[in-house]
């Protein structure tokens, strides 16, 4: 399962389970999908996850009858879930979050709410990941130093990029990039590096790369690179999805 933290994802809907699945796993979670309460429960006990996000209403077992198992489990009790459902009775809503839920979600899934309730959960060991983030598998263009390079990324964030550099750059220096929003447009940001890495060659444990922070944003910047961060995450499920998943906010 690797290093990432993991999910069972829960939702007697195959569409939903489908793309909430392929959201997730672009947020850098690892995710098990099942379609009903029992099995989750089970799975549960099995991989001990990070999260579980729960269909509020199932047949057989519904939502809530599977979060108070959760909570009489003892070696559940702590697990954070996620209610997500269409129906948002306020009884059930306050029972789930009285329960001690993370959050309640209506669906469509509001794409920053529930990155908001991911960080509640807690997941990483260096602390809360505040700002969405997405794969960038892209080329972009880097000024240091009076140079011009043009090199890799992994990852975009509404508030930095990593990016795949063979020589590290030292700390705290300033740079300049212009990212690619589309064939023939490009956005030029201002940043800080936070930290830089070169790979161990004998352990392979550290893959080179160099951690930016933007700063010196406009608020037409943020607003930029935050629809496109939302548009790598989401785009592609908003274009296919035959019933409601998710929205970019609301």
């Amino acid at each position: 399962m690797g290093e990432r933290p993991i999910a069972v994802v829960v939702d007697e809907s195959k569409p939903f389970l489908t793309y909430l699945t392929k959201l997730l796993n672009r947020m850098n979670l690892e995710v098990l999908p099942v379609n009903n309460a029992r099995e989750a429960l089970e799975l549960a006990r099995v991989t001990r996850p990070h999260l579980v996000t729960m269909d509020m209403v199932m047949p057989d077992m519904d939502g809530l009858e599977a979060l108070r198992a959760i909570r009489a489990d003892e070696e559940l009790a702590d697990l954070p879930v996620i209610m997500i459902s269409s129906f948002q009775g306020k009884r059930w809503q306050w029972e789930a979050l009285s329960l001690g839920c993370i959050d309640v979600l209506e669906k469509p899934v509001d794409l920053r709410r529930l990155h908001k309730a991911i960080q509640r959960c807690n997941l990483y060991p260096g602390g809360r990941r505040r700002y969405l983030r997405a794969p960038f598998d892209k080329t972009v263009g880097l000024y240091h130093d009076g140079r011009h390079l043009e090199v890799s990324s992994s990852n975009l964030s509404e508030r930095g990029i990593f990016l795949h550099l063979g020589e590290p750059l030292p700390k705290g220096a300033h740079v300049d990039i212009d990212l690619p929003l589309s064939s023939d447009a490009t956005l030029r940001v201002g940043g800080s590096v936070i930290f830089s890495a070169i790979e161990d060659s004998s352990a392979k444990t550290i893959s080179s790369g160099t951690a930016i922070k933007f700063d010196r944003l406009t608020l037409q910047h943020l607003e930029i690179i935050s629809t496109l961060v939302a548009e790598l995450l989401i785009g592609d499920i908003l274009a296919e999805q035959t019933e409601p998943v998710v929205s970019p906010n609301r």
